[in-house]
C-alpha cells in the first residue's frame, strides 16, 4: 500500500493523481461460495406494469428515461426476491423504483441543498405515517404514497411499522450524508460504517423480505443477537462491495461518501491500496456471516421455517445484487460485459450534476 498525503477532501478525487484504470477484486468469486442465487419468474410481467405505473408520475426527465428504465431494476428485484408471490413482487418492485429514484436525486444533485432535502424527507415521511394525507405535489412522494397504501392493504401492522422505521433511518442517514458533503467532511471509518448501514437502504430491503414472503417475525427474532448480526453482516457485504463497484461513477460526481474514499482519507492510502483494504474487510465480513449462520438458534417449530426463509432472503439480496451489478449498464455502461470478464474498469471523467428540482408540498 502506498501512502498518499492529502490536505483537503477534494484532493482525494484529483484526477491528475488517479490512475486511468483500476482492477476490481473478484468479490463475487468468494460471495458466491457462501450465498445462493435465484431469480423470480414473475418479473417480466410485473416489470411492464410497474414501469408503466411509475412513468405515469413523469418523475424521470426525458433525457434519462431510457437509462433509468433500461437499467434492469425489475431483474434486480427478481434476483433479490426470487420467491415473492406476483402481487407482492409487483409492489416490491414499485418500492424499488421509488427508492432508486430518490437515492439518485440525493446523489446526482437534484436535491442540491440541506433545506430542500429536509423538506423532501418531511413530505416522504408524512405520506408514510398518515395514509389520509393529501397527495403531495412532490411527485416522488406521491408515487411512494400510491405504493405504500397498496402495501398496507395486505401486510401486517408490524411489517408496515418496520418499513416506516426503515425508511426513517434511511432518510435521516442520507440527510447526514448531505450535511457531510456540504461541509466537505469525510467521517472516520467507524462512523462511516454505521452511517452506510442506513444510507444503503438495506433495512428497507430486508423488511421487504418479510413483506414479499408474507412472514410474521416477532420482536424476539429481530432482537436476537445472531439474527441481528446476520442482517448487519449482509448489509456490510453488499454495500462495501457496491462502494468498490460504484467508485468510478461516484468519483466522476465528486462524491466522497464511499468506503474507498473514506479508507484513502483516514488511512492515507492510494486508490489501489484503499480498494484492497475494503476488499479485505468485505472478505472477512463474509467469513463472519458464515460463522454466525452456524450459531442461529431455534425459535420453535412455529418460527424456524420463517427464520430460515428470512435468512435465505438476506443471502438472495446480497448475491442477487452483486450478480446484477454485472448485468446492468448502471455502473459500467456499455463496458459491463468486458468489465465482468476482465475486472478492469476505466476511471470516468468528471460529469455535470443533475439540474436541481423544486420540492413542493
Amino acid at each position: 500500500m502506498t501512502a498518499m498525503p492529502q490536505n483537503t477532501c477534494s484532493e482525494l478525487l484529483d484526477y491528475s493523481k488517479l490512475p486511468s484504470q483500476i482492477r476490481l477484486p473478484d468479490i463475487i468469486g468468494y460471495t458466491s461460495k457462501a450465498f445462493a442465487a435465484r431469480s423470480n419468474p414473475s418479473h417480466l410481467q410485473a416489470e411492464i406494469e410497474s414501469y408503466k405505473w411509475f412513468d405515469s408520475y413523469d418523475i424521470i426527465p426525458d433525457s434519462k428515461r431510457q437509462t433509468f428504465f433500461g437499467s434492469g431494476l425489475g431483474l434486480m428485484t427478481a434476483m433479490c426476491y426470487p420467491h415473492a408471490e406476483p402481487e407482492h413482487f409487483r409492489i416490491t418492485l414499485d418500492l424499488v423504483l421509488w427508492l432508486f429514484t430518490f437515492d439518485d436525486m440525493t446523489d446526482a444533485g437534484a436535491l442540491d441543498d440541506v433545506d430542500k432535502m429536509k423538506l423532501a424527507i418531511d413530505l416522504t415521511m408524512q405520506v408514510l405515517r398518515d395514509p389520509e394525507t393529501p397527495t403531495p405535489k412532490f411527485k416522488i412522494a406521491a408515487a411512494l404514497q400510491s405504493c405504500f397504501n397498496r402495501m398496507r392493504s395486505h401486510s401486517s401492522l408490524s411489517t408496515i411499522r418496520r418499513t416506516i422505521d426503515a425508511i426513517h433511518f434511511y432518510t435521516q442517514a442520507i440527510l447526514q450524508q448531505k450535511i457531510n458533503r456540504v461541509g466537505d467532511r469525510i467521517p472516520s471509518i467507524d462512523e462511516y460504517i454505521q452511517l452506510r448501514r442506513d444510507t444503503s437502504a438495506m433495512r428497507i430491503a430486508f423488511v421487504g423480505i418479510e413483506y414479499a414472503l408474507g412472514l410474521e417475525l416477532p420482536a424476539e427474532v429481530h432482537e436476537d443477537p445472531i439474527v441481528m448480526e446476520l442482517a448487519l453482516a449482509g448489509n456490510d457485504i453488499l454495500t462495501w462491495a457496491n462502494d468498490i463497484y460504484s467508485f468510478p461513477i461516484e468519483a466522476s460526481r465528486g462524491d466522497t461518501h464511499n468506503f474507498v474514499c473514506v479508507a484513502m482519507w483516514n488511512l492515507q492510502l492510494d486508490l489501489e491500496g484503499a480498494i484492497a483494504y475494503v476488499d479485505r474487510m468485505t472478505r472477512r465480513r463474509v467469513q463472519e456471516y458464515v460463522e454466525s449462520r452456524t450459531k442461529l438458534p431455534s425459535f420453535g417449530d412455529g418460527l424456524d421455517l420463517q427464520v430460515a426463509q428470512y435468512v435465505q432472503g438476506i443471502e438472495y439480496c446480497v448475491q442477487g445484487f452483486l450478480d446484477w451489478t454485472f448485468m446492468t449498464p448502471r455502473y459500467f455502461g456499455a463496458d459491463t460485459a468486458k468489465v465482468k470478464e476482465t475486472l478492469l474498469v476505466d476511471i470516468i471523467c468528471p460529469v455535470a450534476l443533475d439540474t436541481p428540482i423544486v420540492v413542493e408540498a
